[in-house]
């Protein structure tokens, strides 16, 4: 059965290995492996103690980065990859509390951000907190946000910049707003509102394409429905598109969300088992009317999270949320995969090259930064080197001349007790005559 609070994660790495994450009751944490014959091998357990959901995303690098809390409400953190596998706590609960956090993470080139909900004193904060290679930092707050069944949404654009979208009260009504993280200088940016609607808005989900264009869906009330409603923004402009309503209903459209797919956008929701979907084929311009999308398989419906780094379909499709299913392997609906067609078109090619060459420019600018430590710590070292060599000259300066001295006392310690001194000193008479 669709459930958006129980996703099952699929990724594909670029080597085109594919791996499932789940949850289990018995065995907790899991993952699967997909064979080439598309049967999934047997699951291997992550963690065990876990009070679920659980949070998971895949960086560039293809290592997983999974987030958790156990059952006193400790928040966990893992590093997996294909020889390791490491665990560190990142939030003590002070008082033992078991209720969902929302947790959700992403992952950057030098940074893994971690989002969380903690009800403090009949209010909810949504709260940010980043690991920094081996440096847990402490946690900050976002903001006072309105709990709900999906409280917020989180995306990164190509600069690493990070939305947040929330729920706050207008003093009247719930509005739909988002701050942004600029990683640079480690700040949010002020709360900007994508709604102004007399009437509360719901339910934030959204997604970000290659080009950083947004899309955003989320659930208004009106006095006798509730509408489905989409935006967008793109990255030159500084305002939202109007709102375009995708469908209206009696009932609520919690399992609701988006997919871009070869170049669509795909609005869904979920009702009774079945999936229901406007399509856009023009950047969201004009919309097709609302019909039931053909799946081979409807009680056995599941919500999948779904993310590629495989080059030839890393673009092709965005979806945090997408309903799909276990069968021969696994089946997506909205996305059919061309494993037989591997054929790019010219404009999607120029992508892939701009990408790989904004990847390789950070992976440079990492590599200058590095060089440029060690050639700091050389340096420090050098002068170290330096300091400690004039010392060595005046230790031997003061060396030289104390052995000197002694050398001097010694002379004179041989001339006192020499014979003749003593003969001196028994008579002296000798000098008178």
């Amino acid at each position: 059965m669709y459930n958006s609070k129980n996703k099952q994660y699929v990724f594909k790495q670029s080597t085109g290995s594919v791996w499932n994450f789940f949850s289990d009751e018995r065995k907790g944490i899991c993952y699967s492996i997909l064979s080439k014959r598309n049967t999934w091998s047997e699951p291997v357990i992550v963690h065990k103690d876990f009070l679920p959901p659980f949070y998971i995303d895949m960086d560039f690098e293809d290592n997983f980065h999974v987030l958790f809390q156990d059952k006193q409400g400790n928040i966990f953190y893992t590093f997996l990859d294909k020889s390791n596998v490491k665990t560190v706590q990142v939030l003590k609960s002070n008082i033992p509390s078991v209720y969902n956090k929302y947790l959700q993470l992403t992952a950057t080139r030098n940074n893994i951000n971690i989002f969380f909900i903690v009800d403090h004193n009949n209010s909810h904060i949504l709260a940010h907190q980043t690991i920094s290679g081996k440096v847990i930092n402490p946690p900050k707050v976002i903001d006072y946000i309105f709990k709900n069944e999906h409280p917020y949404s989180i995306l990164t654009d190509k600069s690493g910049s990070i939305y947040v979208f929330y729920q706050v009260s207008d003093g009247k009504y719930i509005q739909i707003g988002f701050k942004k993280y600029t990683p640079s200088q480690k700040t949010w940016g002020e709360f900007t509102s994508v709604t102004r609607y007399n009437g509360d808005c719901q339910f934030p989900k959204a997604v970000i394409d290659n080009k950083d264009i947004i899309s955003i869906v989320y659930q208004r009330k009106t006095e006798k429905n509730i509408e489905l409603v989409y935006q967008q923004k793109v990255p030159e402009r500084n305002m939202w598109s109007v709102e375009t309503v995708i469908h209206s209903s009696s009932y609520s459209f919690n399992n609701s969300s988006i997919v871009l797919s070869n170049g669509n956008i795909n609005v869904f929701w979920i009702r009774d088992d079945n999936i229901n979907f406007s399509m856009s084929s023009d950047l969201g311009k004009s919309w097709g009317k609302p019909s039931k999308y053909s799946f081979p398989v409807s009680k056995q419906l599941l919500c999948f999270s779904f993310k590629s780094n495989n080059p030839y379909e890393c673009d092709k499709v965005y979806a945090k949320e997408i309903p799909g299913s276990y069968l021969n392997g696994y089946r997506l609906a909205f996305y059919q995969e061309g494993s037989n067609n591997t054929s790019i078109s010219t404009d999607e090619l120029k992508s892939m090259i701009i990408d790989g060459m904004h990847l390789l420019k950070g992976n440079v600018e990492d590599l200058i930064e590095s060089d440029n430590s060690i050639k700091d710590s050389i340096s420090r070292i050098d002068n170290m080197y330096k300091n400690i060599h004039k010392e060595l000259i005046k230790q031997s300066v003061k060396i030289s001349y104390l052995e000197g001295e002694i050398a001097k006392l010694r002379n004179n310690v041989k001339v006192t007790e020499s014979p003749s001194n003593h003969d001196n000193l028994e008579n002296p008479e000798n000098e008178d005559e």
